[in-house]
């Protein structure tokens, strides 16, 4: 498996936010999923799957720039910038964070282990 299947995952998943594709996103995610916002608040699957789909937020796309791969035998770590189109309240938002992504091969498939994302991006 290599850096470019690692970018595939993590694009299939952006397009699974934005396209509202819950069972997608579902499928990505690893079953210990942990992600941590650019607030700081720490996220269980259930709680990020419940903030994704219902929260204030509504991604009309999600893009990575700047990504690049390290691959350690079963692991890999994705680290860019995360740039979200998104609607609040009605209100449009380009917003930009540095992102890490971690990435574990789960029966010759990568999924979505953990996430971070902070301002600065």
């Amino acid at each position: 498996m290599t850096q470019h299947d690692v970018l595939a995952v993590a694009a299939r998943r952006a397009t699974a936010l934005s396209e509202q594709d819950w069972a997608t996103l579902d499928a990505l995610l690893h079953p210990d999923f942990v992600y941590t916002n650019s607030q700081g608040a720490r996220l269980d699957r259930a709680a990020y799957v419940e903030f994704v789909q219902h929260g204030p937020l509504r991604w009309n796309a999600q893009r990575l720039e700047d990504a690049q791969v390290v691959v350690a035998g079963e692991a890999a770590v994705l680290t860019g910038t995360v740039v979200d189109d998104v609607v609040v309240s009605g209100e449009q938002h380009a917003l930009r964070f540095a992102t890490t992504q971690t990435y574990v091969l789960v029966d010759g498939e990568w999924s979505y282990l953990a996430g971070h994302t902070a301002n600065g991006g």
